[in-house]
C-alpha cells in the first residue's frame, strides 16, 4: 500500500520507493508532463534541501536557459554525433530530487535509448552526461 503525504512545497506526493508525484514542466519554452522525484528511504519524509531546490529549480533553469541550451547541444554533438533541435534530440521525463541536495532533469532520448541523457546540478555545477553517471 502506498502512503500519500501533502507536502508544503512539493504539494501531493505518493511514496512508492521515492516520493513522487506527476507535474506540467516548461522547458525550452516548450510544456511537458513529468514524473517529480524526491529520493527517500522508507519511511523517511522529504527533506528541507529537497523542497528548497524544487521551490528554486523553475527559476534556475529559466535564468539560465541560454547556459542550458548550449551545454545540451554540445553534449549532444559530442556524445551522441548529431546536430539538431533540442526538442528533436531528447524529451525531459523526470525532475530528481536527490537526499545529497543535487537535482537533475532525465531526457529520454532516440539516439541513446538505453542511457538516456541527464542535466545534473551537484554543488551549484551544472553537468550534462548519461543517466547512469548520476543515478
Amino acid at each position: 500500500m502506498s502512503k500519500i503525504v501533502k507536502d508544503k512545497i512539493f504539494g501531493e506526493m505518493e511514496y512508492k520507493h521515492s516520493w513522487i508525484k506527476r507535474d506540467s514542466f516548461i522547458f525550452l519554452d516548450k510544456a511537458y508532463m513529468v514524473n517529480v522525484v524526491a529520493q527517500a528511504y522508507r519511511g523517511d519524509n522529504i527533506l528541507e534541501s529537497q523542497q528548497f531546490n524544487y521551490s528554486n529549480f523553475r527559476n534556475y533553469l529559466e535564468e539560465h536557459k541560454e547556459f542550458i541550451k548550449k551545454k545540451l547541444a554540445e553534449y549532444c554533438k559530442v556524445a551522441l554525433n548529431i546536430d539538431i533541435a533540442l526538442s528533436e534530440c531528447m524529451e525531459p521525463k523526470t525532475i530528481i530530487f536527490e537526499r545529497d541536495g543535487s537535482w537533475g532533469i532525465l531526457f529520454d532520448s532516440d539516439y541513446d535509448i538505453e542511457n538516456g541523457v541527464a542535466l545534473f546540478f551537484v554543488n551549484d555545477e551544472m553537468k550534462v552526461d548519461r543517466q547512469d553517471i548520476f543515478l
